[in-house]
């Protein structure tokens, strides 16, 4: 258990680190404004990316030591080609602008998807060392593209971003399929009764999990499009490296969770569930709570020296989002534990009056308040959803 936290907590920083010094090369080259454009441009990836993964989530960590592999990676292929497919037609015949662009994004999300599959049943296989390589590979790879073009003065717009993206998941998928190429081997199709039977189990846990994380991921990132709308791209560029940082911190608490997550869905008894799920949210309010004092703590012209001109802003969105971060990263080891018993309704509902909060609010706050007022929004809205787990997991009996 130990080590695997240690790898993953080690994992999850490397990967921060590079996707931090990602984040430093494209405001400083390309300045805040295209950051802005990549930042909206990633989410809408991952977007799709969540769509595709309706039924192939990570509720596959709950479902591999209880069902076998045809069962599970059939029914999540069908669905990310129907998926794909149907979004390709919307941009294609629908939205009938930039469909050379859109296609290339579609076909980034389904790399993506397949990876993130592969991932989740090494997690429920406890095989926590490749699915933390696997996941490390894209921020390594990305990185390194990057950093190649840049030394040769060739990265000088966003889509050499989404090039570095197309090759570092494409890297990612052919590690997971080698990872688990035993299993993959013994492939075998379903029949129309095992396959429908398999459909509705991954659908029933599936879509309610994506719900709540579909949710959770808007709470993060509808002040993008509201911030965008009311007051540019240059401001959705500064936002944007404020919550990259804000969220940063939660790297710690995300790895005890995400072993949490893989240790409980293989353990029934839920006295002792329980109680290591609060042992765990304490170590990582701590811990927290530090990492976001220390960033409270730095002046306007670090941010500036590090991203460039333009990003002093960044150091007051992340004064107000702290007082949010702290809640939610608590939270994820309470979400964790619920995802374990198989109980994927109340993180859902939490987020999903999450995001009525960040609607209402963004829709008041931002169009006034601009920066401010977007990472105001955020806040309330991680308070609302802290709240609402931390009744059910410890006053809710």
């Amino acid at each position: 258990m130990i080590k695997n936290i240690l790898h993953t907590i080690f994992t999850k920083f490397s990967s921060a680190a590079l996707g931090f010094l990602t984040i430093i090369l494209i405001s400083q080259i390309l300045g805040a404004e295209a950051k802005g454009e990549q930042a909206i441009m990633v989410y809408n990836i991952n977007l799709m990316l969540m769509f595709f993964t309706l039924i192939g989530n990570s509720t596959l960590i709950y479902l591999v030591p209880r069902k076998d592999f045809n069962s599970l990676i059939i029914p999540s292929l069908i669905w990310i080609l129907f998926s794909a497919t149907f979004a390709a037609i919307i941009f294609i015949f629908v939205l009938k602008s930039g469909v050379f662009y859109s296609i290339i994004c579609v076909i980034i999300a389904i790399l993506a998807a397949l990876s993130e599959i592969n991932q989740f049943i090494l997690l429920g296989k406890q095989k926590i060392t490749q699915a933390n390589t696997l996941k490390f590979l894209y921020p390594l790879i990305s990185f390194s593209f990057i950093l190649v073009l840049w030394l040769f003065d060739r990265f000088t717009k966003v889509e050499d971003f989404i090039l570095a993206m197309f090759i570092a998941y494409f890297i990612s998928l052919i590690y997971g399929l080698f990872a688990l190429k035993d299993e993959y081997k013994n492939i075998k199709l379903l029949s129309k009764k095992e396959l429908t039977s398999s459909f509705k189990n991954l659908f029933s846990l599936g879509v309610t999990k994506q719900i709540g994380y579909i949710a959770q991921s808007m709470n993060y990132r509808l002040c993008f499009y509201i911030l965008g709308f009311y007051c540019g791209e240059t401001l959705v560029g500064i936002y944007s490296n404020a919550v990259s940082l804000s969220e940063a911190v939660m790297l710690f608490g995300s790895s005890l969770a995400l072993v949490q997550y893989s240790s409980l869905s293989n353990n029934n008894n839920d006295k002792t569930s329980k109680q290591f799920s609060w042992k765990m949210s304490k170590i990582n309010g701590v811990f927290t709570a530090f990492a976001l004092l220390v960033l409270c703590l730095l002046p306007q012209n670090v941010y500036s020296f590090i991203f460039g001109e333009g990003f002093e802003e960044i150091s007051s969105a992340i004064r107000i989002l702290s007082i949010g971060i702290l809640p939610l990263s608590i939270a994820s080891n309470f979400t964790q534990y619920f995802y374990a018993k198989g109980n994927f309704k109340i993180s859902t509902v939490a987020s999903l009056i999450g995001l009525v909060v960040t609607i209402i609010a963004g829709l008041i706050l931002i169009p006034k308040y601009q920066l401010q007022g977007a990472a105001l929004t955020a806040t309330l809205s991680y308070f609302t959803t802290f709240a609402i787990e931390f009744y059910f997991f410890v006053l809710k009996k």
